[in-house]
């Protein structure tokens, strides 16, 4: 009995090392939200008039940035697009449908802040979600 309980002691304390490799886990910033979105748009985009990211309150805010990416468009929409990225994985999703992004170039900026904010990849498969406008299936 002495033995189990020792056993089941020294399982829970080495759960409870973090690598000395990793960061302990945190949220990204906004500034990480809308690096991972600079990295998905397209640079003709980035080259528009006037162009910039407006941050909003969506659907979610708590689990998610929302983005607007805006520019002067005399006589039109001023608005290129509206998105979400996840504040716990990185995920980018668009902010009107149920769409998720990706691009090469997304995926290596979401990989490099995924490894700075300490949320390795089976811990990644363990808590992604869907996105803001996705409709929950169970």
């Amino acid at each position: 009995m002495k033995f189990a309980q020792a056993a089941t002691a020294l399982v829970v304390l080495a759960g409870s090392f973090v690598d000395a490799n990793s960061a302990p886990l945190r949220e990204l910033t906004i500034q990480e939200a809308h690096a991972i979105l600079e990295a998905y748009l397209p640079e003709s985009t980035k080259h528009l008039p006037a162009y910039d990211l407006d941050d909003f309150a969506g659907y979610d805010p708590k689990r998610f940035y929302f983005i607007e990416v805006v520019w002067n468009n005399p006589g039109g929409s001023v608005v290129w697009g509206n998105y979400a990225v996840d504040r716990t994985t990185g995920d980018l999703w668009s902010a009107v449908i149920c769409e998720k992004y990706s691009s090469k170039t997304a995926r290596i900026v979401q990989q490099d802040i995924r490894r700075k904010i300490g949320l390795t990849e089976a811990e990644y498969k363990r808590i992604k979600r869907s996105g803001p406008m996705c409709e929950q299936k169970r």
